[in-house]
This record gives C-alpha cells, structure tokens and sequence, in this order.
C-alpha cells in the first residue's frame, strides 16, 4: 500500500471518549508502540475558529462503530480487547486502507507527460485531481488546509482556499463547483521537485476557449 502499512491484529486498550470524540488506542506489541484511530462527529469551523458538532459526521462516526465493532459511538469503550486490523500513514492511522495515490520517482522530474483526468474531490482539505500513468494513479493536489502536529489535525485556511479556488477556475475555465466536468479531459503534466526532494506532478493550464 503506498505511503502506508498494515499493522495486523492490534488490541484495543482503552477508549477516550470526550465531546463528540472517540480517541481508540490501539497497542503494537512488537514494536511497543501505541496507535490512535480517532472518530470525530465534530467539524472545524473556520469562521468560529472552534470545532461544532455535525450531524452529518455524527451519522458517519455511528455507521463506523456499528460496522467494526458491533456497537454505539458512546458504548465504545465496551470494545475494549478486541483485535482489529491498522492502517497507519504518516499523519494518521485508520481501520480502513486509504486509496493508494502512487508517487513519482526522482528520475522523471523534468518530465511532461500526458494523461487524462479520472476523478476531482474537494474534501474539505484540498482540490484533489486524479489521473493515470503506467497503469497506476497519481494525484494533484491543491490544498488549503494546514495539519497542525499537536492537535493531530486538518485547519482549513479559508484565505487560501479562496485563492486555490481561483486558481483552480483560472487553470480549468470552470468553477469548483463544477469540477466533475474535468473528468475525462486531457491533461499535461509536469513532473517537479522541491526542496530538492518533495517530487509532485504539476497540472498545466487548459487552453482557453476561443
């Protein structure tokens, strides 16, 4: 899996529940290590700068612990022993495997190549552009949230959401809101580095209608 590992067979310790938020600890003996999977029913509000609760999250949050444990949100701390499958990344684990987005290697940058668009999400951290290369999916990201190492979380920047959904129309001719009509378009692609080691693709602008 890219960017990621499967961690088999972790025991639940022990469930932090507080204010709408399931902190699930789960223990790696091997390794010694613990591995938290949160479950949030809240949502950042950017314009109270505070997290509120979402009662569309909170109907996610319930299916979530109904499917892999079997009970409520505020029985969780019932589940503790049982063993669950973890998928850990870099700035999170999960129960569940994340879409695999391949990464360019060093030796294609500089490269233009050409593709066509398969998917565009907009979840609330970035505009995200899938396309295909050598059979595998690679993905553009332009993001406007910012992931704060303390609070283990995703801030939305509204200002520069507002200037990445700008740029986003200036790139493409059309409005976020209308994204899904990038599906199937054709793309080139530019293959960068920076800092000298952070490889990403660059989607180049569509030509302009006549």
């Amino acid at each position: 899996m890219a960017n990621g590992e499967k961690l088999e067979q972790l025991e639940l310790v022990e469930v932090i529940l507080k204010d709408g938020k399931a902190t699930l600890q789960f223990v790696d003996m091997e390794r010694g290590e613990l591995r938290e999977v949160i479950f949030n029913k809240n949502v950042y509000d950017a314009d109270k700068g505070e997290f509120v609760p979402s009662d569309e999250k909170a109907q996610k949050v319930e299916e979530w612990c109904q499917e892999y444990f079997g009970v409520t949100f505020d029985n969780l701390p019932s589940a503790v022993g049982v063993e669950k499958d973890v998928y850990t990344y870099d700035k999170f684990n999960s129960l569940w495997e994340s879409e695999q987005i391949a990464k360019f290697d060093k030796d294609m940058v500089g490269q233009i190549i050409s593709s066509t668009v398969t998917g565009v999400d907009d979840d609330g951290i970035g505009i995200h552009i899938k396309f295909e290369y050598d059979g595998q999916t690679y993905q553009s990201n332009m993001n406007y949230s910012d992931y704060m190492e303390t609070l283990k979380q995703w801030f939305k920047n509204p200002q520069k959401q507002t200037k990445q959904y700008e740029k986003f129309e200036e790139k493409f001719g059309i409005p976020v809101e209308d994204k899904e009509e990038l599906v199937g378009k054709e793309i080139m692609i530019e293959v960068k580095a920076a800092f000298g080691k952070f490889i990403y693709p660059e989607i180049k602008p569509l030509a302009k209608k006549k």
